[in-house]
């Protein structure tokens, strides 16, 4: 129900940076959305943007997925990998590109038409990853992600307490007819400059990631406040919970 995807131009630094032998980085998409439904359709534009390393991106599920027969097959196959500490650990010291979800399944359960809201402020393992293999992440918002369907959180705390004892999250959401397809909205991704963080020794200290994870903030907010008036979202503000 998509009225399209779409990517949108790059910052050159972003573009020059990827043109460099062994480009890597981490890319870190917001927000989650109720299905996070960009990630298939990211992948299949990926050629577009990082053209010289698109055969080296894995992007990170939730591991709730990989326990399910038939989408845990459909899910590796579209080159997704299990989103736990040491298998994206692996992959960064493989070369590969990670693209995440930061927010991950609590940012889902925020997930609310008509608001821009990620779930950020306690998320800084991401951070720590790139810092600790010296790779530059890279702020990504996805505008129309939360849009695609309508949410009720008549029953938030249930949801909240399903989720901390067995890991599955499900939002109260409807799309079309009450469907589970989504309204027919835009979603365009943007990309910010990659950034590098830097770091006295091997291992971050609390305050170089504490430091660091602030920088990305302010980043992600600056991404957004740049492009949220060409795409159609003058009014609203992004909120770090």
């Amino acid at each position: 129900a998509h009225l399209g995807f779409e990517i949108s131009p790059i910052p050159e630094e972003l573009a020059q940076a990827e043109k460099q032998k062994d480009a890597q980085f981490i890319v870190a998409c917001f927000p989650h959305g109720v299905y996070s439904d960009f990630r298939i359709l990211l992948e299949s534009k990926l050629h577009e943007v990082f053209p010289n390393i698109v055969s080296k991106c894995r992007s990170l599920g939730a591991s709730v997925i990989f326990l399910i027969p038939f989408v845990r097959e459909l899910t590796l196959w579209t080159g997704c990998i299990n989103a736990t500490r040491d298998v994206a650990e692996a992959a960064l010291k493989r070369g590969r590109t990670i693209i995440l979800i930061p927010g991950g399944q609590k940012e889902q359960l925020l997930t609310c038409c008509g608001e821009e809201a990620v779930y950020l402020s306690k998320r800084k393992g991401f951070i720590k990853l790139a810092m600790r293999h010296k790779v530059p992440v890279v702020p990504s918002y996805v505008f129309g992600s939360n849009d695609l369907f309508k949410t009720s959180h008549a029953f938030s705390n249930q949801q909240q307490w399903i989720l901390k004892n067995f890991g599955i999250s499900q939002p109260l959401a409807w799309g079309l007819w009450g469907s589970s397809c989504g309204f027919p909205v835009k979603t365009t991704v943007v990309m910010g400059k990659p950034q590098l963080f830097e770091l006295q020794s091997d291992e971050p200290t609390n305050d170089e990631v504490d430091n660091a994870h602030k920088k990305f903030c302010d980043s992600l907010i600056s991404l957004f406040e740049e492009h949220k008036e060409s795409l159609g979202y003058g009014d609203r503000k992004l909120r770090i919970v």
